[in-house]
Parts: structure tokens; sequence; C-alpha cells
């Protein structure tokens, strides 16, 4: 089993896209659910679709853990512990708010643990509204994975409230 680990800003759904692809809500404590913030390490597991073209022949569907990572600078050391180990990173951005601090601290620990597999969740944006935003946030969210290891990660736009992009992120 593949082991893919959330990473990302506080507060840009890295939960929630994780509930929403899996079905199994990571927040499992009560000052969690309080809070609305992850604080210690969530995990889930959902079966990947068969690759494309693949789908009409005997294909064994690959089972994926997923670890789910707090984004606040307080909670750094547990994401420290979940990504540590991870085969790819699930890279959050909220195209609400687009690249954060967080962000790029989370970036410069997967360089740092040199996790080359990934893909960037482009994520609530449903709650886009004004034209050219969405562009506008792609652009520097382009601008901050050049020269890292995420630099030609496909970026995929998601909405987990809506259910958009979640097949083309699995």
């Amino acid at each position: 089993m593949r082991v893919v680990g959330t990473a990302g800003h506080v507060d840009h759904g890295k939960s929630t896209l994780v509930l929403a692809l899996t079905g199994i809500d990571p927040d499992r404590l009560r000052e969690e659910k309080e809070r609305e913030m992850t604080i210690d390490l969530g995990f889930a597991w959902l079966s990947l679709p068969p690759p494309r073209g693949m789908e009409a022949g005997p294909v064994v569907q690959e089972m994926v853990g997923v670890i789910d990572v707090p984004g606040h600078i307080d909670f750094i050391k547990n994401m420290l512990a979940g990504i540590g180990g991870i085969d790819a990173a699930l890279f959050v951005v909220a195209a609400d708010e687009g690249v954060m601090p967080q962000t790029r601290e989370h970036l410069a620990i997967l360089d740092l643990l040199q996790v080359e597999n990934g893909v960037v969740a482009l994520t609530k944006t449903d709650m886009i509204t004004e034209e050219g935003w969405l562009e506008l946030v792609e652009a520097d969210l382009v601008a901050a994975l050049r020269g890292s290891v995420l630099e030609s990660a496909p970026i995929i736009p998601v909405s987990a409230r809506a259910g958009t992009g979640l097949d083309t992120l699995k």
C-alpha cells in the first residue's frame, strides 16, 4: 500500500478534501471538531480507480493510505511526524486565499524530505466568484512551485463541498 500525505496552509481544506475523497473524517479529536482545525495526524484510505485505458481488463484496484497533517504553525512537529514516510504529497492550496506562509513552509519541508511525487489540489474553487481570480491564484501557485520537488506536479482545481474535480484528482 502506498501512502499519501497532505500538506498545506491551515484552513485550506486538507481534512475536508480527505473526507470528500475517502468518506472518512480524519479529524477525530473533540478539540479538532470544536476548533475546526487539525491538531494531530489523521488517517484514512481509499481505493484508486483503475488507470485510464485499463478499465476493461482484470485490474486490481490499488489501496492508498492517506495521512492528514495539521497546517497550523503551532503543530508543525505533528506535520513532520506524518509527512516523513510518505510516497507522495497531496499539496493543498485554497483558491480563495492562494499561497500563504504555511504553504511555503510545507513546500520547503517536502523539498527537504525530497518527496518527489505529488499532486496539487487547488481547493475551494466553488468560492471563487470574481472573474480572473482563479487564474491569478494558479499563476502565483506555479511561481511558488518553481524550483521545488512539486514543480512538475499537476494542479487540479477541486471543490470538496461541491464534489467537482474529485474524480480527476483520484
